[in-house]
Parts: structure tokens; sequence; C-alpha cells
């Protein structure tokens, strides 16, 4: 790699029904978003997309593989069989690039793309954000916090791995009824600030916020929250690098948030052993 070249950088999240990817390189004082390309499960599967986008991606760039510094990923929490996709491919291809891998929270991608919008309002600092996806099993995905803590929001930390994240924001697996009574928590104890909902959850629930107070709701309509923006995917990423969050590939994990529905039954005792570990512990 030429040691003068900007350094560059290919980033995607596959968590949700809508995925994206995109190439972008550092540049004095910032970063630049070279090209992006959307992922859509109405029409196809990750599995079957994200190699071709990649490729897509790398040819609209004029960029080889071996010219990349680094790979973004956003590690979830979100669909279980996506998230496995979007990490795998990224850990196979940093392992065999010898490069490094740069985990980001696809919740606060998801939030982040409000920030463009929350910046247009008179007071956004005084606005509650809550950003949810749904988990099925009657669980939302959820992040909340204040929106001017969103632009910290980069990676939880994980174990002894560093990461990056805004003062009251939380990050977790709630129950509609938990989210509600949560955010009327935080609207009581500050009775000035505003609260804004947006993502898969709002859209498919639209009774549950008839409980949250109506003259302190920011309604968005003509703005499309419900999906991760390039953008915000570049900006999160390029943030993650500069803060020292490249990882060996070794060491980024989905996070799930929860067990799996495989993990449940089996500590329930409800899957039957495999027969290679059974002859194994007989023998």
């Amino acid at each position: 790699m030429n040691p003068h070249a900007p350094r560059r950088y290919l980033a995607w999240d596959t968590s949700s029904l809508t995925g994206v990817i995109a190439a972008f390189e550092e540049i004095p004082g910032g970063y630049r978003k070279v090209c992006s390309f959307s992922l859509s499960l109405e029409t196809s599967k990750h599995s079957e997309r994200l190699l071709w986008s990649i490729d897509a991606v790398l040819e609209a760039a004029g960029w080889q593989l071996r010219e990349l510094a680094g790979i973004a990923v956003g590690t979830g929490p979100g669909s279980f069989t996506g998230l496995r996709i979007g990490v795998v491919t990224a850990r196979m291809l940093a392992r065999t690039l010898a490069i490094p891998l740069v985990p980001v929270s696809s919740l606060a991608l998801l939030a982040r793309g409000a920030l463009p919008v929350l910046e247009l309002l008179p007071k956004p600092q005084k606005v509650l954000v809550i950003a949810c996806t749904d988990a099925t099993k009657g669980e939302w995905f959820t992040l909340m916090g204040p929106a001017k803590r969103l632009r910290d929001c980069v990676a939880m930390a994980d174990g002894d791995l560093a990461g990056v994240w805004g003062q009251g924001v939380i990050e977790a697996v709630m129950t509609p009824d938990e989210v509600i009574e949560e955010v009327s928590k935080r609207l009581k104890k500050d009775p000035d600030l505003a609260w804004l909902a947006f993502g898969l959850s709002v859209n498919r629930y639209p009774g549950v916020w008839d409980a949250l107070p109506k003259k302190s709701r920011i309604c968005l309509e003509a703005t499309d929250l419900s999906r991760i923006s390039e953008d915000a995917l570049v900006q999160a990423a390029h943030e993650a690098v500069q803060q020292g969050l490249e990882r060996d590939p070794a060491r980024v994990r989905p996070r799930y948030l929860r067990a799996s529905e495989a993990e449940v039954k089996l500590k329930k005792g409800l899957l039957k052993p495999s027969p290679v570990l059974h002859r194994g512990g007989t023998g």
C-alpha cells in the first residue's frame, strides 16, 4: 500500500431489512464518502447480495481490496441472520487482507440519521430520541437518549474492549410498556423535553405512543428515518477509526442483546444433543 495514499475503508450494515454498504476515505481534516449502495430483503437476501454489492462498490470507487486500510461493520442489535452474514463476511475479508475491523452500533447508526433534521429545530438539544426496531416476541431493540449525546454514540464497550457511548443513552431489548415507562420517566424529570420516536416499531405499532403527551412530540412524517442512512454509517465509522476502535477481526462479534431461539431451547433442554458431542462424551 502506498504510504502517501489516503486511508480507504469499506463499511456496511446488514442488521435490518434494508442494508447499506459504503466506501469512504480519510482526507485532511475529515473524510469523503466515495460511493454507497443499498440492499433490500424485499428483493433478495443479504447472503445473496452482500459480496456482489461489495464488488460493485469497489468497482464504482475504482478501488482494489488490497488498498483497504480497514473495514467497518454494524454489529447490531438486529436480525440474527443479517448480523451473522454481515459480521462473518467482514471478519473473513479482514483476516484475509490482514486489516482491522471497526465495530459500530446498528442502533446508533439508525438514531444518528435523525441528527441532520434535529439540527434544524429551534432547540435540538432539548429532544429525547427514541429509535426502535422490532425484535419480535413482543420486544423492541431500543436506543434512547438526548439528541445532544447521540454524536458520542459509536460502539458499546465489549468486555475489556473500549467503546464510545454518550452519557444518558441506553441500548437494550425492551417491551413496548417498558419503553413508554422509561420515556414517561424522562419527560416527567424534564417537562421542557420534546420527544421523537422513529424506526420500524414506531411504524408498526403507532397506537403504543398515544400514552405519551402529544404536545411535546416531534413528528417528521416527510422524512424516512426507518432505515440506516449511508451518511450516518460513514460518519460513525470514521469517528470509530478516529477514536481508535480498530480491532482484531477475531474480537468483533454480533451484539444480539438477547439469546437466540436455539440457545433458549438448548438451555431448556428442548434440543437433542449433537451426535458428535454425545459420542465424545460417552467415549
